[in-house]
């Protein structure tokens, strides 16, 4: 790939944006607030990303605008929920740009951003970082959340061990709002699939422990992928769950978090994301083995 280019713009209902690319893959994300992407995609294609243009707010003032945000889990309503509306500062790296937001005063908080561009192929390297500038020592885990565009499905593969071993190898988690019969939800060989575009009333959530350091999400024929490392010996939020999927009537979230720690003033939790766009991805559903297809798809 060409070198990345870096460019001020504005984006749909935003201004103050950046457009990164370097002719394989761009982004568009935010100086103006955040940090957050708000497209993701091939250069002139179509958004793989959900955004809200009419920015309507949840839980008072915090904002929804969709794309790809950065949080701290456990989620609770008084910690998660903190407004990211303020301006970012930003820098140029080697292969893309680095977001520093500024404290949270309510929680003490500082996230930054980090992307960087692979040379050669449709990848980027998203680097979460959650340090403590407060005075008191806290417990969380970094949770990175993309926004998907409505239609497509999101794979989550859950492959088994040793099958003579008689303790178990896989975790599940499900909200008390997700109903199992719900249409959206499938259950195949080694995969948890949830699409979107299924019927379904009301919002859906799950969660799973993440060995495969991978999930997906399929559009037309395209999948984005998120690749990350797991620890099987550390401790994660929401049940084990290092992966999760949220999906509503406008679009679904795929989810990946880090391990909880615990984290004194002045130390920081790092999660690390690999995007990867990859063609000719058929529809999961309906597959015998979903997941071996995707994953056979980019490696």
């Amino acid at each position: 790939m060409a070198d990345v280019t870096v460019e001020e713009t504005a984006f749909r209902a935003w201004e103050d944006c950046l457009r990164l690319s370097d002719g394989g893959i761009e982004l568009v994300v935010t100086v103006g607030l955040g940090p957050r992407v708000l497209y993701c995609g091939y250069p002139g294609g179509e958004n793989l990303f959900f955004t809200d243009e009419d920015r309507e707010p949840l839980l008072d003032d915090y904002v929804v605008h969709g794309g790809h945000r950065f949080w701290h889990a456990p989620e609770d309503v008084n910690r998660t929920y903190v407004p990211d509306d303020d301006p970012v500062e930003w820098e140029e790296t080697g292969r893309g740009v680095r977001l520093v937001q500024p404290v949270e005063a309510s929680t003490g908080i500082r996230k930054r951003v980090s992307f960087a561009f692979a040379a050669g192929e449709p990848v980027v390297e998203v680097t979460h970082e959650l340090e403590n500038e407060g005075v008191w020592e806290v417990e969380l885990a970094p949770w990175a959340i993309s926004v998907m565009r409505p239609g497509g499905t999101a794979v989550v593969p859950l492959s088994r061990g040793d099958p003579e071993s008689v303790l178990p190898d896989r975790s599940l988690s499900l909200w008390p709002y997700t109903d199992l019969s719900d249409e959206r939800l499938t259950f195949a060989d080694e995969t948890t699939l949830v699409d979107q575009a299924a019927d379904g009333e009301g919002p859906l959530k799950v969660g799973a422990s993440g060995g495969d350091e991978w999930a997906a999400y399929v559009t037309d024929g395209t999948a984005f992928v998120k690749e990350f490392a797991y620890d099987p010996a550390a401790t994660y939020p929401d049940g084990g769950s290092a992966v999760e999927v949220y999906a509503a009537v406008n679009s679904l979230e795929l989810e990946t978090l880090g391990p909880l720690a615990e984290l004194s003033p002045g130390e920081s939790a790092v999660h690390t994301e690999t995007w990867r766009l990859v063609d000719g991805v058929d529809d999961p559903v309906g597959s015998d083995a979903p997941a071996a297809e995707v994953r056979d798809a980019f490696r």
